[in-house]
């Protein structure tokens, strides 16, 4: 990126303020506390100033004083980034919270929304409708940013990954025009932001095709760690033979009294044949709880999540793909989730199978992998909780290292250096980096999962 010798003065930022038509949060404002902050705390980070915008036009007017003067550039929508890549030290956070404007046509099964919108905010909005676009189960995510680097949820083995149902995308680029892209206008953009969007520019809206979904048998089994090694490995079998529509996940969480395994279904289809497809599940040991019933797509969508509750917590996972779960990776899966430094550590699976799991797509999201997708988790709120938390999610890490295909869904990755993206995006590498050079040569976008242009 250009170096400036031009300097920020408090004259300038007033200019600046005057044309802004949000709020300009600088250091010395009583917001700037607990605007600069993201969802994930081990991430503390002081940006220069914080615009938060109201309007495209904001955007632009951002965009182009951190071109003229030099500054790195954060961009913010839900904030729920991992590795804190909604702030940045001594830039400017592009600061999109406020942008939540949602249109739906129910009849044409569109909805089109803004870059501040959250889940659980959509969910509520299309639900309304009996209409849903899959997404996680954790509500405070940010739709945009989710969307445009995949979108894993419930609904993906029935109808796709979130980033399989954007229609056309608005967005700031880095020399500050707004254009669209879709499959007729900047088709090879549109094909970039679908699993890479952060590296191209800001989209300031998003047009997303909805499915039909009502009412989900779902609902969630749990074993003591005792019975894990048996019921994984049961598991294992169970998978090879299920119907692409049935999202299975698998997680050792904490449990007053024990850990726990914990098994959860959702089942978006006929409820007749989804109790037929599980009953082989629920009838092999006898679980602890047994919570699976028919119930509406938004009950189950706030029910369902890994994340530890109410409250400011720090949090460091690392993720990857297992092919299988032999018996030597179910063993290292117990014997460390069992060994958890603190409460709210864990590890997540969730089965991936099907088409949309398996076949390519012209988009350049990179990972459509069948198999077990999992990450190894923990979060604490006390600062000596930091370092043995930490140490435990890379040895647990490590030690699955040697069962994994290498794979990684960009979403989940933390700043891990340069050849996790590159296994994150495979063999459409070095196609997004060609266009990285078109459309942003200066890098001028690389607060994210960087794909350096050279």
């Amino acid at each position: 990126m250009p170096h400036s010798r031009k300097k920020l003065t408090k004259t300038i930022l007033s200019r600046f303020a005057a044309h802004f038509e949000g709020d300009l949060i600088l250091p010395e404002n009583r917001l700037y506390s607990r605007a600069r902050r993201v969802w994930n705390h081990a991430i503390d980070q002081y940006p220069q100033l914080i615009a938060r915008c109201r309007n495209s036009d904001d955007i632009i007017r951002a965009v182009q004083l951190a071109r003229d003067y030099n500054l790195l550039p954060a961009v913010r929508g839900g904030g729920h980034s991992f590795a804190g890549h909604g702030v940045c030290d001594g830039g400017i956070v592009i600061d999109l919270s406020a942008l939540k404007q949602t249109i739906i046509d129910p009849v044409r099964r569109m909805v089109r929304i803004s870059p501040g919108v959250l889940g659980n905010e959509l969910d509520c909005v299309t639900q309304a409708f009996k209409l849903a676009v899959p997404l996680g189960s954790c509500p405070s995510t940010g739709v945009v940013g989710y969307a445009l680097g995949g979108g894993a949820g419930s609904l993906t083995p029935k109808f796709g990954y979130a980033c399989d149902h954007i229609a056309r995308c608005q967005l700031i680029t880095a020399d500050a025009r707004e254009i669209t892209a879709s499959q007729g206008e900047h088709k090879d953009l549109f094909w970039a932001l679908r699993g890479a969007g952060s590296n191209f520019g800001i989209v300031t809206a998003l047009e997303l095709q909805l499915d039909h979904v009502d009412q989900v048998l779902s609902g969630h089994l749990k074993y003591p760690i005792g019975q894990a090694t048996k019921v994984l490995a049961f598991i294992e079998q169970y998978a090879q033979a299920i119907p692409d529509e049935l999202f299975l996940l698998l997680a050792v969480l904490p449990h007053p009294g024990d850990r726990m395994l914990n098994v959860s279904v959702v089942w978006p289809g006929d409820p007749k044949r989804g109790a037929k497809v599980l009953a082989p599940l629920r009838q092999y040991l006898k679980p602890t709880e047994d919570t699976i019933q028919i119930r509406s797509y938004l009950e189950e969508q706030r029910a369902g999540s890994d994340n530890p509750g109410d409250g400011d917590y720090s949090t460091y996972r690392r993720a990857g793909h297992l092919e299988d779960l032999g018996a030597e990776t179910i063993d290292a899966i117990v014997e460390h989730a069992t060994r958890a430094p603190t409460e709210a550590s864990g590890i997540t699976m969730i089965y991936w199978h099907g088409p949309w799991s398996s076949e390519p797509r012209d988009d350049a999201f990179g990972f459509r992998q069948t198999g077990y997708h999992y990450w190894i988790h923990s979060y604490w709120q006390r600062a000596n909780e930091a370092l043995p938390a930490q140490r435990w999610v890379k040895g647990f890490f490590d030690t699955l290292a040697p069962y994994s295909s290498g794979a990684v869904y960009v979403n989940d990755l933390q700043n891990e250096g340069q050849e996790r993206v590159r296994a994150a995006y495979g063999d459409k590498y070095e196609r997004l980096r060609a266009l990285k050079r078109k459309y942003d040569p200066t890098n001028f976008f690389r607060v994210n999962q960087n794909i350096p242009p050279n």
